[in-house]
């Protein structure tokens, strides 16, 4: 089977002043504290507030909080890629 022809870059892409993708973070950690406290909330809510059955779900909640450090962001390096290639797709106007 015989190959196309690649031809030129097409001439009618939108006039866009640069290509960017919309929040490009690669993903996101969720906060382990966040379980225990909805654990602590369930417990308070089943017992009521102050029993000593949730003696360990509040401290563990303690102990993440004060041990706790959000992880940095990976942000995707796709806008920057894509303003380096955006004008050779575009080609000369």
């Amino acid at each position: 089977m015989p190959y196309k022809k690649v031809g030129p870059p097409p001439k009618n892409l939108p006039p866009l002043p640069r290509l960017k993708v919309r929040r490009p973070i690669l993903g996101k950690q969720t906060n382990q504290c966040f379980v225990y406290m909805s654990s602590l909330l369930n417990c308070w809510a089943s017992n009521g507030e102050g029993n000593s059955l949730c003696f360990e779900f509040e401290n563990n909640l303690k102990k993440c909080m004060e041990t706790f450090k959000p992880e940095k962001e990976n942000i995707s390096t796709i806008n920057y890629h894509a303003s380096r290639l955006y004008p050779k797709l575009r080609g000369k106007n």
